[in-house]
């Protein structure tokens, strides 16, 4: 069994946790980009989406991971798309006009 597929469901599941519990706080991983809320509600509910999407995937990477018992470069690759799918909700929230750069 790989344990770094485990860390990474287990990571799924706290973020998914920490998502939930915070959803009422605006949390954005970009060092560079100062960002201004014009609509807070509607992001904060898009922001819960994305985060809700981002924790699922971390356990279905971790899940296959386990299953199919693959190298820790996946782990690397996992990271890379977090972080992705969260600069995707930026790009969405100022599409829809919810954020200001």
């Amino acid at each position: 069994m790989n344990w770094l597929g485990i860390v990474l469901v287990i990571a799924g599941v706290i973020y998914l946790m920490y998502s939930i519990l915070n959803k009422d706080k605006v949390t954005y991983y970009t060092r560079k980009a100062k960002i201004r809320l014009l609509k807070s509600d509607e992001f904060l509910k898009l922001q819960l989406k994305f985060s809700i999407i981002n924790s699922i995937y971390l356990v279905i990477f971790g899940i296959l991971i386990i299953v199919f018992n693959l190298n820790s470069i996946f782990i690397v690759a996992s990271g890379v798309i977090f972080y992705f799918i969260n600069f995707l909700l930026f790009l969405e929230a100022k599409k829809k006009g919810y954020v200001d750069y």
